[in-house]
């Protein structure tokens, strides 16, 4: 299932039409219908913002899995891979990371 497809199944389950997401996410509703049908990629806001709407985290929502390779590992994937994207790419990387740090930082100083 792609990310949009994931979005608007996420929208559907909880009886949420277009409009009305697109109000809660303060967006417009041409550009929600383009996400759902990807055709255009999600800011890291309206990620967090999803998330925290349908109450799932951003892991599960980018079908992320977590694995048992070393932490070290993954970091230096991360490094050596993004330096082949664009640097419009690299800021989403950042973005989402950033993202993910404060959604920790909020559970784990609860």
């Amino acid at each position: 299932m792609t990310l949009g497809e994931k979005i608007k199944a996420l929208r559907k389950g909880k009886k949420i039409s277009q409009e009305q997401l697109a109000m809660m996410l303060q967006i417009n509703r041409n550009h929600l219908s383009r996400i759902e049908t990807d055709k255009s990629e999600p800011t890291a806001s309206i990620l967090k913002d999803l998330t925290r709407l349908f109450d799932i985290n951003l892991n599960s929502l980018l079908d992320i899995e977590l694995s048992e390779e070393p932490l070290e590992n993954k970091i230096n994937y991360i490094i050596e891979n993004c330096r082949f994207l664009h640097e419009k790419d690299v800021d989403f990387v950042v973005r989402i990371i950033s993202i993910m740090r404060e959604e920790y930082v909020k559970k784990n100083t609860k």
